[in-house]
């Protein structure tokens, strides 16, 4: 009862379950409940997990791989105005000394609890003896003293109740209570919530779509261009986990959001620089989405990724496949071909050698082959490629077995030869110089499978002898040069475009981040 003689009971999501008082300091735990900062951090200190809180395992966290523990503002502020409503003094933090005592003797009463002595005592929901973590001091509140006794005792028999109260970090309201006020939050708070949001988006495909809203993508634009490095790689992480879902990426592109992954792109911390390749390779899956990357400047910054030598591995091959898939849009084949030096870049590429690991080597040329056969679909593309001496190339990776036959890298070059045969008297002397008529008769006369390939080769050697035919009209009523007017369509077989739809054989190594 306070001074004007009302008798009020704290709400029970107010109490921590471990200390049993109001909480001055709550914060939330990976498993969506609140507790006490100094009650929750003593609990992890001793790798003690709270009876009826199993779902909570702090045996997995350790000095390098902490608890994490987001301030929940919104209840503090709430239990703020329940205390000046009724006109009592605000809770007071308990110190780190007295939430290790009260752990610890939490964990001798469960030991006690659990032991079945000569049979006498076994384990009771219902016994008076701390029988549940949420059971709080009911003369306490009478007397609002709310910091707990540095001393507590098995004779103050807590009052049991019948159900725990739903913790106020539901999954469903992680948006809500997370993301309140985190523009002006300390950096510490603001990477903390870009933690909890990245492993909130990285199983649950229903939950990737329920958080990807307009003001979750406002809140994270800010955060993708902090100066803080755990800020931005978690929040471009996060970023990737939502462009999984198909029905998320035109909602992350409409929001703005390409400019800011661009900027971490060009000038990021390396690892948030990764994630950034992968969402927009991911974004750029869906068709509709690549003309705005393109525009928004993501091609002159992925083509530095991929060719950049000592940056990772996985960080290249994210931005070879993110190149790959926007340049299957008409107008960026166009801005890659015109951009200085990027189509000499990719042929060299393609014509590196295995070295120290050759398997990274083999990836990142044949991501190479892929971009060239998609910028053999365009005029500009084809004058460059020429220029460039990408016939001789792509004719040394053929008859010298770095592709191999039947291979889809063989394929890749093909396709890049017949779109560079395509009406061109310049390339027979280069393709003749380059010694592909011998390559391309033993692909033409090949058995098996592969009848696509067998035609593009016959063509393509029609066209290194001048010969006069009406194979490019059958072709097209074939439906073996897609998009009817050629430079309207990039060069694929069928083999390409399956792969077209099979996007996991180079699948996103940023993928649940």
């Amino acid at each position: 009862m306070n001074s004007m003689g009302i008798t009020a009971e704290p709400p029970a999501e107010f109490i921590c379950p471990i200390s049993c008082s109001l909480m001055a300091d709550p914060v939330i735990v990976p498993s969506g409940q609140t507790f006490e900062r100094a009650s929750i951090q003593a609990c992890a200190a001793f790798s003690f997990t709270p009876p009826n809180l199993e779902s909570l395992d702090l045996s997995r966290y350790s000095a390098s791989s902490p608890l994490l523990l987001i301030p929940n503002v919104n209840l503090r502020n709430a239990i703020l105005n329940w205390c000046a409503r009724i006109g009592i003094p605000a809770p007071i933090a308990i110190s780190p000394d007295t939430a290790h005592g009260i752990v610890q003797r939490l964990m001798l009463m469960h030991t006690d609890d659990t032991a079945d002595v000569d049979g006498s005592r076994t384990t009771s929901s219902s016994s008076p003896s701390f029988s549940s973590p949420y059971a709080h001091n009911q003369n306490q509140y009478q007397n609002y003293q709310y910091a707990p006794q540095e001393n507590p005792t098995r004779q103050q028999a807590p009052r049991v109740m019948q159900q725990p109260p739903r913790s106020p970090m539901r999954e469903d309201s992680f948006d809500e209570l997370s993301l309140n006020g985190l523009a002006d939050a300390d950096p510490s708070e603001q990477e903390a919530v870009m933690m909890s949001l990245r492993q909130a988006t990285r199983e649950n495909p229903a939950r990737r779509k329920s958080l990807c809203t307009p003001r979750l993508l406002s809140i994270l634009r800010p955060m993708l261009l902090s100066d803080n490095p755990g800020i931005q790689i978690n929040a471009s992480a996060a970023m990737v986990n939502l462009s999984l879902e198909t029905e998320n990426k035109v909602r992350i592109v409409r929001s703005g959001a390409v400019s800011p992954i661009v900027e971490v792109l060009k000038v990021g911390h390396p690892e948030a620089r990764d994630h950034a390749a992968g969402a927009i390779y991911s974004l750029a899956l869906e068709d509709e989405n690549r003309a705005a990357i393109g525009v928004l400047g993501a091609i002159p910054p992925l083509l530095d990724l991929f060719a950049d030598s000592s940056a990772d591995y996985r960080a290249r091959r994210e931005a070879g496949m993110a190149l790959y898939y926007v340049s299957l849009g008409d107008m960026n084949r166009n801005k890659i071909a015109r951009a200085t030096g990027a189509v000499r870049s990719i042929i060299g590429l393609a014509a590196i050698k295995d070295g120290a690991a050759p398997a990274e080597a083999a990836a990142i040329r044949k991501l190479a082959l892929m971009v060239l056969a998609n910028l053999a679909g365009c005029t500009d593309g084809r004058a460059v490629l020429m220029d460039s001496g990408a016939v001789g190339v792509v004719a040394g990776l053929m008859t010298e077995g770095l592709v191999g036959p039947g291979s889809p890298e063989e394929e890749y070059c093909l396709s890049t030869l017949y779109g560079l045969s395509k009406g061109s008297l310049r390339f027979r002397g280069l393709a003749r110089a380059a010694g592909l008529e011998a390559v391309l008769m033993r692909v033409a006369e090949g058995g098996g499978e592969g009848a696509m390939r067998r035609e593009m080769a016959k063509r393509t050697l029609r066209a290194m002898r001048g010969e006069d035919d009406e194979a490019a009209a059958a072709m097209a009523a074939a439906g073996l040069v897609f998009g009817g007017d050629y430079d309207d369509g990039n060069i694929v077989s069928e083999g390409m475009m399956s792969f077209k739809r099979r996007p996991k054989d180079y699948g996103s190594n940023t993928t649940k981040f």
